[in-house]
């Protein structure tokens, strides 16, 4: 355990004591922008029109996060869509517009296209994978794989799952319709606690990669990679998750973890270009100024509750006014 974790000045994640190896939290800032004859009514109208677009620019989109510095980096490709990121024998390869580039001292040339996206990861003496059904499955000391004690079922296709060497008998593993389950060091399941934003215009954001440093432990982090919601990353094994994205483009179509490289890295594949985020060192310490996604959607959700009391205080003490309005007669 990190001793600089132990006091937790103002603005640090609350969960981050339990955090292992050198990765920094973007601070941020979320800025909302809101989208005569009885001019009593009409006041308390527009006081419940203000009220409600407030609210609606907390639940329709989330808010755009910014830093001093850019967390991420763009690597090559601007404006092109990198489909896929990979690492094949410890050269970064990326999937733009058809085309498999690898990445050298030199810049990127062309490369073989990288073997499809296994359900796999191998840490130590243990390979997890999820079978074509959607079954997790744990192959330890070169035993047959046996499906996992109490695993969920993924379903039929599901193919994203991590465990960081850091944290050993730590899985997080993502199903065909998006949930996100996490594996304890124990042995137990359970859902895990990613509350991503449900928007009216495009739904939910897809969960598109997941990445963490399996090789070395360098790292206890797990990275969630979500199209329309740029990344997320857990340093507990997926108990809470916070949103770590400044200098991403939201829009993140393939994760990869690189441990192999003298400095360790995590590559996007989004949009908008290649991205690269390369571990801080230490003695940094974790700091995330806008709290938990958990957190920040209960008090999105309490503040709807208010919202909607007041909203229907306001219009039922403006129908009980409006009759008398309405019935009075002026002489002529």
């Amino acid at each position: 355990m990190n001793p600089g974790l132990r006091g937790r000045p103002a603005g640090q994640h609350p969960r981050l004591s339990g955090s292992v190896g050198p990765v920094e939290f973007p601070t941020d800032a979320k800025p909302i922008a809101p989208g005569g004859s009885r001019p009593v009514a009409r006041r308390r109208l527009a006081g419940v029109g203000a009220t409600v677009a407030v609210a609606a620019a907390l639940l329709i989109g989330p808010a755009t996060v910014t830093a001093a510095a850019p967390w991420w980096q763009l690597a090559g490709f601007p404006g092109q869509a990198v489909t896929r990121v990979a690492v094949v024998q410890g050269r970064v390869v990326a999937v733009v517009n058809g085309r498999a580039m690898a990445a050298g001292g030199s810049g990127f040339t062309p490369a073989a296209a990288p073997p499809p996206p296994a359900a796999s990861v191998t840490v130590g003496a243990t390979t997890w994978s999820i079978d074509s059904a959607g079954r997790v499955l744990a192959a330890r000391n070169g035993v047959a794989p046996v499906v996992d004690p109490g695993s969920p079922d993924l379903g039929a296709g599901a193919n994203l799952i991590a465990a960081p060497a850091a944290l050993p008998g730590v899985v997080v593993a993502v199903s065909v319709s998006g949930q996100v389950w996490r594996r304890t060091s124990g042995g137990s399941w359970s859902l895990s606690l990613v509350l991503l934003p449900d928007t009216l215009v495009t739904g939910t954001p897809r969960v598109t990669g997941i990445a963490a440093f399996n090789d070395k432990a360098v790292s206890g982090v797990v990275y969630l990679g979500t199209e329309g919601y740029g990344t997320l990353l857990t340093t507990d094994g997926g108990d809470d998750w916070v949103r770590a994205d400044p200098g991403l483009p939201d829009a993140v179509l393939s994760l990869v973890a690189n441990d192999s490289a003298p400095t360790p890295a995590v590559w996007a594949g989004t949009s908008q270009g290649l991205y690269v985020h390369r571990l801080q060192g230490l003695p940094a310490i974790p700091t995330y100024s806008g709290g938990s996604l958990t957190g920040k959607w209960l008090i999105t959700v309490a503040t709807c509750l208010v919202v909607t009391i007041l909203a229907a205080l306001t219009l039922v003490v403006w129908s009980r006014r409006r009759p008398r309005t309405l019935g009075h007669k002026t002489s002529t």
